[in-house]
């Protein structure tokens, strides 16, 4: 199986007529060229684009021969969806007003075309304009500012007082942790699974809750903590803050937490500076910028959801367990997951009301 040399300009056509080019036959035959231009085999090729094995061959051939312009006139002749007429005008139209459904999807075209399609159709035709289902995500803004200078005050943050200190702290002059707290509440976390029917998990009775005050060392992915089962008040913090002073290795510490009023009251920011350590308080409603947010997300995701925990004990012991593993068994994942790349929202696609 030979290889094919891509020029640039060719990739980046193929690219992109494999989701725009009005036909779905050259988007086919597209998919083929860039499924071979990774290395995949013939066999793979077929299977992945959905044409036959002879299909791939002639298409690779007439690409050798004459480039892309033989493939994108598509000699044979075939049925071609007349969605694909009104391509344009339903492209634009779902790119401002994505559908919450496939079904959706169909009425809307059915409404602005007079073109009844079943489901798998409209489905696949969605998947031809290069939509695809993706969870909607929650923009936290304060209640008396726009999102725009919202964005503008976390860039602002990031470039002159998070960066320099995570710069430093990558090069060992300073450690950097990043400060919450997590209430676990004794209770039922539902989550995914793959089956052929509904799955049901026994739900905890109660309402126990195990808190954790952590802070997280931005670079080596250490987490420190103090948990108590009632609340987090000052007390707590000033715990964190002393445990911190232990563990240090002699270079200057900056915490890094938000406005919680336990958390920036005079009782911690006096034991701070008598222990010589500098707080940096995010900017209002900015959990994306507190790096120790995606380690409680995968908390709860690797041993609470979808799990039934007999007793509180077991609740908390498996929380403990898999927060001493971070460093160890959960490496490769948190330096994955716990990279310096934080969500900003200078220019994200908003939902209207």
């Amino acid at each position: 199986m030979r290889s094919i040399p891509f020029s640039e300009a060719d990739l980046e056509a193929i690219a992109y007529d494999r989701f725009h080019h009005p036909d779905p036959r050259v988007q086919r035959q597209m998919e083929v060229l860039w499924l071979k231009h990774h290395g995949l085999t013939h066999e793979r090729i077929a299977l992945l684009a959905g044409v036959s094995r002879s299909s791939v061959q002639r298409c690779l051939d007439r690409y050798l021969a004459g480039g892309l312009e033989p493939l994108r006139r598509c000699p044979w002749t075939g049925p071609v969806s007349p969605l694909e007429a009104q391509r344009t005008s339903l492209e634009e139209y779902f790119r401002q007003h994505p559908p919450r459904s496939v079904r959706e999807a169909q009425g809307v075209i059915e409404q602005r075309t007079g073109i009844k399609r079943g489901l798998t159709q409209v489905r696949r035709f969605l998947q031809r304009l290069g939509l695809r289902p993706r969870k909607v995500s929650a923009i936290p803004v304060p209640p008396k500012s726009s999102l725009e200078d919202h964005a503008k005050e976390q860039a602002r943050f990031l470039e002159q007082d998070l960066e320099p200190r995570l710069k430093a702290a990558r090069a060992g002059r300073r450690q950097v942790y990043f400060v919450d707290a997590s209430h676990f509440v004794f209770a039922a976390f539902l989550g995914w699974l793959w089956c052929t029917e509904r799955w049901y998990v026994r739900a905890a009775s109660g309402r126990k809750r195990f808190n954790v005050l952590g802070a997280l060392n931005a670079v080596t992915h250490e987490l420190i903590r103090v948990t108590n089962h009632s609340y987090i008040n000052a007390e707590s913090v000033c715990a964190l803050l002393r445990a911190l002073v232990e563990a240090s290795t002699g270079v200057p510490i900056t915490v890094v937490l938000d406005n919680a009023r336990y958390q920036k009251c005079a009782v911690v920011q006096e034991l701070a500076a008598q222990l010589g350590i500098e707080l940096l308080y995010l900017p209002s409603y900015s959990p994306n910028l507190n790096l120790i947010e995606r380690v409680w997300k995968f908390v709860k995701k690797e041993c609470l959801n979808t799990r039934y925990h007999a007793t509180y004990e077991s609740f908390t012991t498996s929380i403990d367990q898999c927060l001493q593993k971070l460093a160890t068994t959960h490496k490769g994942a948190m330096q994955t997951l716990l990279t310096h790349n934080f969500q900003t929202f200078d220019n994200v696609p908003l939902l209207a009301a």
